[in-house]
């Protein structure tokens, strides 16, 4: 089990007060909190052996070199990865998929081909493939998200066909929670096609246990920095056989082993994706957030936001005035995205600042749905490990006070 309030004390913000009052801080899908842990491993490199990787013989570079690589292992354990050579490191979940969706694309789709998305996309994994459709003639299907705000399954299946090459769906929806059955999905996708499928792991890998390999998938991309970690650090995992027959999107140094006038040879996987210097501390950061995460187990994690995810859904059905967005389905995130009629999203979280309690309002990068539900923005509270029952308790009570105001 989590014991939340020795959790707080491992992160330094939470000594803050906002207005005078404790930080409620219910935004962990923007971006998470950092425990001192992270912060030590950091500032450890920069004070005791910073120097550019891969490019040194002396013991500066060595050992950041060690430390550097041990991370892509520790992401390979994370996820259940074959071969540490399939991490590839990033700047986030947004530069994985548009890595993703030029090396994809380029000479291995042609004009008319499909790409499969759902309506409840992260606009991350929307608008790399629209560049990339409009360059190359290709066509973007949506799958419905029913009334539960699920993924329409036979939506799915009736979509898929020969042309369908590359289906990319959520893993866990940051506007609703929603955790499709992707080991279903995935055998659906090899059954009526032959796409690659594409899992965006941004809100899933921090919350749950991820087996790529029991998964079925071809991809999956998540970020540092939602997950106890630093920004500016992310990961692509792919398939071995598919990451060699793609072409580095990046050119620069570290991604080669000859350079001519007239061509360059490649480096092996992982490094002909990674052009020029890396974010080597910020990576050395994502490895003390997995080490953190492990050690709290995250099937504690992944039981914690389920127990927080219950306890929020009964909770809020009890303010008459507010609409939810969250899944109906079995499994879910703790992501509840909330709206009242008449009431802007952003003057209430305003309110909701002043009593000390952080949480987000506007489309939340998934502006297509909220059109097709006729909303403008909603506001979203979200939980991580830090938070616990009495902080969607306070969220309701002033958000109750808020409304009457506001209303």
């Amino acid at each position: 089990m989590i014991n939340v309030e020795d959790i707080k004390k491992d992160f330094p913000i939470f000594k803050r007060k906002i207005n005078n009052l404790p930080l409620n801080y219910l935004d962990s899908g923007a971006t998470s909190q950092k425990p001192k842990q992270v912060l030590k491993a950091m500032n450890d490199v920069y004070t005791n052996s910073n120097a550019n990787v891969h490019r040194g013989t002396y013991i500066l570079s060595a050992e950041t070199t060690e430390a550097y690589e041990n991370v892509r292992n520790k992401c390979k354990e994370f996820i259940n990865a074959p071969s540490s050579d399939e991490i590839i490191f990033t700047r986030g979940t947004t530069d994985g998929f548009n890595l993703l969706a030029q090396a994809l694309t380029k000479n291995r789709l042609d004009p008319g081909d499909e790409i499969l998305l759902s309506e409840i996309e992260h606009h991350a994994n929307i608008i790399p493939w629209q560049l990339v459709a409009k360059e190359f003639g290709l066509n973007i299907n949506f799958v419905d998200v029913d009334e539960n705000f699920e993924i329409n399954f036979d939506d799915l299946s009736s979509k898929l066909n020969k042309k369908t090459k590359i289906v990319s769906l959520t893993g866990e929806s940051n506007i609703a929670g929603t955790i499709p059955n992707i080991k279903e999905i995935n055998s659906l996708v090899k059954e009526k096609s032959n796409a690659l499928f594409i899992v965006d792991g941004a809100q899933l890998v921090p919350h749950r246990s991820v087996d790529v390999q029991d998964m079925g998938i071809d991809f999956i991309t998540f970020s540092g920095h939602k997950m106890l970690g630093p920004t500016g650090i992310g990961v692509v995992w792919g398939k071995a056989e598919l990451l060699n027959g793609m072409e580095p999107v990046f050119g620069g140094g570290d991604m080669i082993e000859e350079v001519y006038f007239d061509k360059a040879k490649w480096a092996p996987i992982p490094h002909k994706f990674e052009a020029g210097t890396p974010p080597y501390v910020e990576a050395i950061g994502l490895g003390a957030a997995i080490d953190y995460l492990n050690n709290l187990g995250m099937d504690n994690v992944e039981k914690h936001s389920d127990q927080l995810r219950a306890y929020g859904k009964e909770l809020l059905k009890e303010i008459d005035a507010v609409k939810i967005i969250h899944s109906k389905g079995e499994k879910a995130g703790c992501t509840f995205s909330l709206y009242i009629e008449g009431v802007h999203a952003t003057d209430l979280s305003i309110m909701l600042d002043t009593y000390g309690i952080a949480v987000r309002a506007g489309h939340h990068c998934v502006q297509p749905f909220h059109r097709k539900l006729g909303i403008d923005a909603t506001f979203r509270a979200t939980c991580y490990i830090y938070n616990q029952e009495k902080d969607l308790d306070n969220f309701k009570a002033s958000l109750e006070k808020s409304l009457e105001v506001l209303i």
